[in-house]
């Protein structure tokens, strides 16, 4: 039981607020498009956002939560790179280009994957300059691009052996 709970039941009240912490996740992670679980040794967040989502604010947030602040800058500079060519396939086609943001951290690796809605709008950055120069390895799968950054900058990219497009560090 919590504190506040607790200082209402021996004022002869009883309010559980877990009640309305339930509530709370329901709203940001269900009505709000919100998703978010919790793996052993990994951190994921995911987000169902249109091509007009300020994308910078969203990576910061979550990994400043994670204490991931080093990996912020380039995350953003990547993530902002694949959500602009969404919408500009999307500005093409006169739609609203929607998209999936996820965003993954385990001990040793940060991942992204920017996956379009429609199969047409699929992200593929036009520059790859900043992709070789911040990513250690990146790829497309279908709707999907992805790119990882590891927490040491020293450390070689985990995913060598399955790696689409990307450069191996």
């Amino acid at each position: 039981m919590n504190d506040y709970a607790l200082m209402n039941k021996s004022a002869g009240h009883h309010l559980d607020l877990s009640v309305l912490s339930r509530a709370w996740d329901w709203i940001k992670y269900r009505a709000l498009g919100l998703d978010e679980s919790d793996v052993p040794g990994e951190r994921v967040a995911s987000w169902s956002l249109s091509s007009d989502a300020r994308v910078r604010p969203l990576i910061h947030a979550r990994l400043a939560l994670w204490g991931l602040d080093g990996l912020a800058e380039a995350a953003e500079l990547l993530v902002e790179q694949l959500v602009a060519d969404v919408e500009e396939h999307a500005v093409e086609v006169h739609a609203p280009g929607q998209y999936r943001l996820t965003v993954w951290a385990t001990d040793d690796m940060l991942r992204c994957e920017v996956e379009a809605e429609d199969p047409d709008d699929a992200p593929m950055p036009h520059d790859m300059r900043v992709f070789r120069r911040l990513a250690c390895c990146w790829g497309s799968a279908g709707n999907a691009f992805w790119f990882e950054i590891p927490m040491n900058p020293q450390d070689k990219c985990r995913n060598s052996g399955w790696v689409s497009g990307g450069r191996i560090a």
